[in-house]
């Protein structure tokens, strides 16, 4: 089973914020089969950071999935879409 979402975030200035004034974050998380594949950076860039997790089954490749894409909302990401 494929699937994958794409988050996104605006960055926050501040005393605890990160990141230059009205750009975005993005962040992908992807699964082929038992691998789940993170991304991250800034939207304008084509470059991203990459970690790549390989499981013991698809289930639970997808259910740390879940719990990334539910980590990142909790923080303040929006889905950009899902499929």
């Amino acid at each position: 089973m494929n699937k994958k979402w794409a988050l996104l975030k605006g960055s926050a200035i501040g005393p605890m914020g990160r990141g230059q004034n009205g750009k975005k974050k993005v962040y992908e998380v992807t699964v082929d089969g038992t691998t789940v594949i993170f991304s991250w950076g800034m939207a304008e860039k084509a470059q991203r950071q990459t970690q790549v997790r390989v499981f013991r089954t698809e289930q639970a490749a997808i259910a740390a999935a879940h719990e990334k894409v539910y980590a990142k909302v909790a923080g303040g990401y929006e889905i950009a879409y899902a499929v």
